[in-house]
């Protein structure tokens, strides 16, 4: 279901007299983690009742220790809350996702974005930014161009539901992440602190109210019809009525889009039904600068890249595999070197092993080109909005392999 919340603001009693350990719990506060933490807005909810204790490392902290954390840092009250930052170069491996059929709304898992911040909250719960850093982050072997941060605050903010904490986590990771870019003087702007989060979790509501009736009667999807997407599949010349969705992050450095000819209420229920051969979905995905490598990291790591099987060509599509195919291109955009990956699904009435025909085989490949040229090019589309150029496709995946 698609909410939003407005801007938190935190609140606590504050002991004027400095009882208990109120006054020195705030004082580690303001310098814990580097000085990092957003005092300000943590400051009032602050535990008065035991004494914080902090857990800290990494190279903005230590700078003789060998840490591959610019920050990580903990302050904690036993049994009273707690703070946990962690900031990383973009050298290293993130561990999350950002696999586009990851970060599409409207999946069964619950999820959350910050509209104007690349990032957000997966199934784990756990808040995570991506911020610039175009002059490099010092101290490390390789130019690295970006970090990640993640936060939790285990605290009790005001506000109601998984709404307000997750607006905390995002708004203490950017503090942190324009802290460390601000101490390190490597350009870019600050990331704007979010006002607001945006539930993308996809709601179905069946016919009766306990939810015996399993038919589905509507459906909630977040980030439908979103503009960047709009005109995907339809412009690269694919027949019938499109439906678009995105993801809502409004981010240079990441985009997602997908569009169906199917009913996204009921896809079995689609009148007419498409024929077989025909395409019924696809997708596309852009990551820029700092999140390129990695995102294409993530598909070599499943063997969905370019580059893992580069330049074979089968034909044959196993028992209940997936009759898609993806193509992958590189273009230069307003955010740097940016990789972007389209993926043509078309229909099939039987999902036991099929082989492709010589025709059937070079039209995929031509469905996949007409995407990825029309997406490159669509008005408002997000490539066009970062003024990508210099494109060089790069090779196909098949998604049966």
């Amino acid at each position: 279901m698609l909410s939003v919340t407005g801007a938190v603001f935190f609140f606590g009693v504050d002991r004027s007299d400095g009882s208990g350990h109120s006054a020195e719990n705030r004082a580690q506060l303001k310098r814990a983690c580097a000085g990092l933490l957003p005092y300000e807005e943590l400051r009032g909810v602050v535990p008065d009742d035991v004494a914080g204790m902090v857990s800290q490392y990494g190279t903005m902290l230590e700078p003789d220790e060998d840490s591959r954390s610019l920050v990580n840092c903990s302050l904690t009250w036993p049994g009273h809350g707690s703070v946990r930052v962690r900031a990383v170069a973009l050298v290293s491996r993130m561990p999350m996702t950002v696999r586009a059929e990851d970060i599409l709304p409207g999946g069964d898992d619950e999820g959350y974005e910050a509209p104007g911040v690349t990032g957000r909250v997966g199934k784990d719960g756990r808040s995570w930014v991506v911020a610039e850093c175009p002059g490099g982050l010092e101290g490390r072997v390789r130019e690295v161009s970006g970090m990640y941060v993640t936060a939790v605050v285990d605290l009790p903010v005001s506000g109601k539901g998984n709404s307000a904490k997750y607006l905390a986590d995002f708004r203490t990771a950017v503090e942190v992440a324009n802290g460390i870019t601000a101490d390190q003087k490597c350009g870019g702007s600050p990331l704007k602190i979010p006002t607001r989060v945006i539930d993308t979790y996809e709601a179905h509501v069946t016919a009766d109210a306990d939810g015996g009736n399993i038919r589905v009667v509507g459906i909630d999807e977040p980030g439908l019809g979103v503009e960047k997407c709009r005109g995907l599949g339809k412009r690269a010349g694919f027949p019938g009525k499109w439906t678009v969705g995105g993801d809502l992050q409004d981010s240079r450095l990441l985009s997602v889009c997908d569009a169906t000819v199917l009913d996204r209420e009921d896809p079995m229920d689609t009148d007419p039904p498409p024929p077989d051969g025909a395409v019924i979905g696809v997708s596309a995905a852009s990551w820029a600068g700092p999140l390129s490598e990695s995102a294409n990291d993530q598909y070599h790591r499943t063997g969905d890249s370019y580059s893992f099987r580069e330049g074979e060509r089968t034909k044959v599509i196993p028992d209940s595999e997936p009759h898609e195919l993806a193509l992958w291109a590189r273009s230069e955009c307003a955010a740097g070197s940016t990789y972007h990956r389209v993926t043509v699904s078309r229909e099939t009435s039987d999902l036991s092993t099929y082989t492709l025909s010589e025709a059937e085989r070079t039209t995929f490949s031509r469905d996949v080109r007409k995407l990825m040229d029309s997406y490159l090019a669509a008005p408002g589309s997000w490539p066009v909005q970062q003024r990508c150029h210099d494109t060089k496709i790069l090779g196909e995946v098949e998604g049966w392999r």
